[in-house]
């Protein structure tokens, strides 16, 4: 690969891996992204963390009781983080395998190239012993000035994987609280399917690039999920000040609903996640306007 290898420092908490103006930082406790700057502007505001939940659907809550049946996922504990750094193909490449006891594991693998664009690969192998996860992926915050929301995917208002028939893919834009769904109980809201790449960007048009290695599920919000999933009515959930939560994922399990007070209500078995391995990719990278973003989708 054409240019400089990104250069590596290590600490004794953080690897940071940086090539010109762009530098990722991962956390040596956790394995995880807690860091990306562009010219010295953060862009990170909390570390993107693996996610197997959601805020309660009335169908999870009232139906077929997730709490209670897949509960397990919800708070389950990292025993176990080991990180390691190498270079490869003219690339810097931090690796973390996070191990859950006996229930799951995960293998994540940074890799920076000389663009200062990075890879993020993501490997789950879940043990036969648990339950099915209600999503797979990654969420994190980002600072609240790159508030600006460009995506390709499905839109132009919220859909999950049996909820999409209605809505078509292109180009969409909007801001964090026009990516909402403001129900009366709050709860998981604002997903986005089949999302090929999408900008986080401040007024001037300056800040990321997301591009899926497959479509992903994304979602933004002005809020926490714990926030969500506590409050029991319209503008009870706490409002995040100067970030707001970024959902980078794979896979969503379907809102279902053949009725809403039974084990009938979940998701027919196809918008379930059953399998036991789940793979995908992404990567992000500086941008600098909307020619940009469709140019680099395109050749990547």
């Amino acid at each position: 690969m054409k240019g400089r290898t990104p250069a590596v420092t290590e600490t004794d908490d953080e690897i940071i891996i940086s090539s010109g103006s762009t530098s990722a930082h991962i956390d040596r406790s956790s394995g995880l992204l807690s860091g990306y700057s562009i010219s010295g502007k953060d862009v990170v505001k909390a570390q993107f963390r693996p996610n197997f939940w959601r805020a309660q659907t009335d169908n999870d809550r009232r139906g077929w009781k997730t709490d209670a049946l897949l509960g397990e996922w919800k708070d389950i504990a990292v025993d176990q983080v080991k990180v390691s750094s190498s270079t490869e193909g003219g690339c810097a490449v931090v690796g973390a395998e996070i191990g859950y006891g006996e229930k799951a594991i995960i293998y994540i693998r940074y890799r920076m190239a000389p663009d200062g664009s990075l890879e993020v690969t993501y490997d789950l192998k879940i043990d036969d012993s648990m339950p099915e996860p209600l999503r797979i992926g990654l969420q994190g915050q980002v600072d609240s000035r790159y508030s600006e929301i460009t995506y390709f995917g499905r839109g132009p208002w919220e859909n999950y994987s049996d909820r999409h028939a209605g809505v078509f893919l292109g180009t969409y834009r909007s801001d964090v609280e026009g990516m909402m769904t403001h129900y009366v109980y709050p709860q998981e809201n604002g997903n986005r399917t089949d999302v090929r790449w999408f900008t986080l960007t401040d007024s001037k048009g300056r800040g990321i690039q997301v591009i899926g290695s497959q479509p992903l599920n994304m979602s933004v919000w002005n809020t926490t999920q714990e926030s969500l999933d506590k409050a029991t009515h319209i503008g009870e959930q706490t409002l995040l000040d100067g970030s707001y939560v970024l959902n980078i994922d794979h896979l969503q399990a379907g809102v279902g609903g053949t009725d809403t007070w039974s084990i009938k209500s979940r998701p027919e078995a196809h918008h379930r996640l059953l399998e036991k391995e789940y793979r995908y990719s992404f990567v992000i990278r500086p941008t600098t306007g909307f020619k940009d973003a469709v140019n680099a989708a395109r050749n990547l």
